[in-house]
């Protein structure tokens, strides 16, 4: 049986987790959303108008995509001049096990192809 300290442990644990991951899946249960963060997972910083070309979508459509992912933290925006890129945030830990998840024949701590 548990004591007074470890269940005030686990509820705070669960506390931290039960914000980011609701709002992680709902972000990825969007098909668009989840199959660009896939490419992501797959190649290392592709740009807002190559997602819209691969997908066959707006480049505003492809950027309100990435700023969700954004906002969670899964993914991060790199300026390149005018273009805009963007790449899997290897420090989320939410991040780091979605790519585990996902990309299980990729060597650990490896995101580029």
């Amino acid at each position: 049986m548990l004591n007074r300290k470890q269940v005030a442990n686990i509820k705070a644990e669960l506390a931290n987790e039960e914000a980011a991951f609701p709002l992680v899946f709902q972000a990825l249960g969007d098909p668009c959303r989840f199959k660009i963060f896939k490419a992501l997972m797959q190649y290392h910083d592709i740009c807002v108008t190559d997602i819209a070309n691969i997908f066959g979508i707006t480049l505003s459509a492809a950027s309100q995509q990435l700023r969700v992912l954004e906002r969670l933290g899964l993914v991060l925006k790199m300026r390149m001049g005018q273009m805009v890129c963007y790449e899997i945030n290897v420090e989320n830990p939410i991040a780091k096990q979605l790519f585990k998840l996902f990309m299980p024949q990729v060597k650990k701590g490896r995101t580029n192809n």
